[in-house]
């Protein structure tokens, strides 16, 4: 057997989850929801880059070098932290210490966010760890997602994937005709959002490839959230900036909506596409 793809999968693992390491016996002071530019941070000995979606322990350090920004969400305050470089900080237990360079500035973030975010901590921690495992179905289609989850959007985006370009009869039926499609298309994308919205309740969607040469279909489940889940009232209208946009994909996986989050999150890694974490999540 060879053993060197575990191997280099091992180091590259390891390397780039030290700071989650740091912190994995303590919930982590901070989490960084923006960043761009040359930004490190130095925590338990050791300096990397620091990343989206990495959460760092107390006395950790950060470097920003001249053009760079980072933006940190202190996760027992609620309160958002925008760094500019060039510049030196030390994450304090209440704020940052300035060591060099300008004033962080700050501002409040909504609490159920912060609180969103020290909740997500140990399935990020997991997530990237295996980040390099991809569920796969049989065959060349593939259902993506959503499939037997909750879903916030009335009009969900149908997510699957295909080794080959080839058309997709997409069909959604729901009650009380199972039977009858309250929409379907055919499309050679590979994603597809419903017209027009759908009521409360439980549907199944089917996908059959159209083709002479080649055929299979698959199916998933899904229900729409009605008005009495508390979670509709939870849940604000997700905000245009980066960084709100994290918090918000955050808040809908703490909320067990993860068909709604990935949506989210492959918009964000799509504008970021060197964030490793951003990308585990996208999958």
């Amino acid at each position: 057997m060879n053993f060197r793809p575990f191997k280099s999968f091992f180091i590259r693992v390891t390397s780039c989850l030290f700071l989650l390491t740091a912190v994995a016996h303590a919930q982590g002071l901070a989490m960084a929801v923006d960043r761009t530019g040359d930004v490190e941070v130095a925590a338990g000995g050791k300096s990397a880059r620091l990343n989206v979606l990495d959460y760092l322990p107390p006395d950790a350090e950060v470097r920003l070098a001249s053009g760079a920004s980072a933006t940190l969400v202190y996760l027992a305050t609620s309160q958002e932290w925008q760094f500019s470089g060039p510049g030196r900080y030390r994450l304090q237990a209440d704020k940052p210490v300035v060591l060099q360079g300008s004033v962080p500035k700050a501002n409040g973030v909504p609490a159920p966010s912060a609180q969103a975010m020290a909740k997500l901590e140990p399935t990020q921690r997991q997530r990237m760890a295996l980040g390099a495992l991809v569920m796969r179905g049989i065959g060349s289609l593939r259902i993506v997602s959503p499939n037997n989850v909750d879903v916030l959007a009335t009009r969900p985006t149908l997510l699957w994937n295909l080794t080959e370009p080839l058309p997709v009869r997409i069909s959604v039926f729901g009650q009380p005709s199972p039977s009858v499609p309250v929409a379907q298309t055919v499309t050679t994308a590979m994603q597809w959002t419903l017209p027009t919205a759908l009521p409360a309740g439980d549907y199944t969607w089917r996908a059959d490839i159209i083709s002479e040469t080649s055929s299979g279909s698959r199916s998933g489940r899904f229900r729409v959230i009605d008005s009495s889940d508390g979670r509709r009232a939870r849940i604000a209208p997700m905000a245009e900036g980066f960084s709100q946009r994290v918090a918000y994909a955050v808040m809908l996986e703490t909320e067990d909506l993860p068909h709604d989050a990935l949506l989210v999150w492959r918009s964000l890694a799509a504008e970021r596409p060197e964030e490793e974490s951003l990308k585990q999540w996208a999958r």
